[in-house]
C-alpha cells in the first residue's frame, strides 16, 4: 500500500461525512410555514448548522494536522481511522451517540467505497477527491479564513496526484471488501 494514500482517504471520507451531516442538519430545520411563527428559532437552527459545519471543516483542515497527514506513512487501521472521524464529528457543538456515529461512519465508508468501485481508471479517484473538495469549499465560501485552509489542501492534493497513489486507493477498498 502506498505511503501517500492517507490524505486522499481522509479527505474523501471527510467529504462524505460533511455531506451526510449537512443533509441531516438541514432536515432538522423548521418548515417555511411554521418558520414564520418562530423565525428566531429557524434562524438559530441555520446558524447552528453553519457553525457545526465550519467547526468540523476548520478541524479537518487544521494546518498542523494536515502536515502530519500528508507525511508519507502507512494507512491507519480501521479502528484508528474510525477514532479520527469520531473526534472530528465531535469537534463542534454537535454530539452524536454511539449508534448515530456508527451509522454515520458506515454511510461514509459505503458511499466512498461505492464511488471508488465505480472508477474505471485510478486517476478517476482523484476526480472524486476534487469533487469532495469543491463541495467542502462551497460549505465555507462565506468564511475566507477556512476557505484558504481548504485551498491549501487542494493544492497539496494536486501534488499527491503527481505521485500516482490513486491506484493504491482502489486496492485499499478492493482488499477491504474482500477481507470483510
Amino acid at each position: 500500500m502506498s505511503t501517500r494514500t492517507l490524505p486522499l482517504l481522509f479527505i474523501n471520507l471527510g467529504g462524505e461525512m460533511l455531506y451526510i451531516l449537512d443533509q441531516r442538519l438541514r432536515a432538522q430545520n423548521i418548515p417555511a410555514d411554521k418558520a414564520k411563527k418562530v423565525s428566531i428559532v429557524a434562524a438559530w437552527i441555520e446558524e447552528d448548522r453553519k457553525r457545526v459545519m465550519n467547526d468540523i471543516i476548520t478541524t479537518m483542515f487544521n494546518k498542523k494536522f494536515l502536515e502530519e497527514l500528508f507525511k508519507p506513512q502507512e494507512l491507519y487501521s480501521k479502528k484508528a481511522l474510525r477514532t479520527v472521524f469520531d473526534r472530528l464529528a465531535h469537534a463542534s457543538i454537535m454530539r452524536l451517540n454511539q449508534a448515530s456515529m456508527d451509522k454515520l461512519y458506515d454511510l461514509m465508508t459505503m458511499a466512498f467505497k461505492y464511488q471508488v468501485l465505480l472508477c474505471p481508471r485510478p486517476k478517476d479517484i482523484l476526480l472524486v477527491s476534487f469533487n469532495h473538495m469543491d463541495a467542502i469549499k462551497d460549505f465555507v465560501k462565506d468564511t475566507p479564513s477556512i476557505l484558504s485552509q481548504v485551498d491549501e489542501t487542494y493544492q497539496q492534493l494536486i501534488e499527491v496526484q503527481k505521485m500516482g497513489v490513486c491506484h493504491k486507493m482502489l486496492l485499499y477498498f478492493i482488499l477491504k471488501t474482500c477481507n470483510n
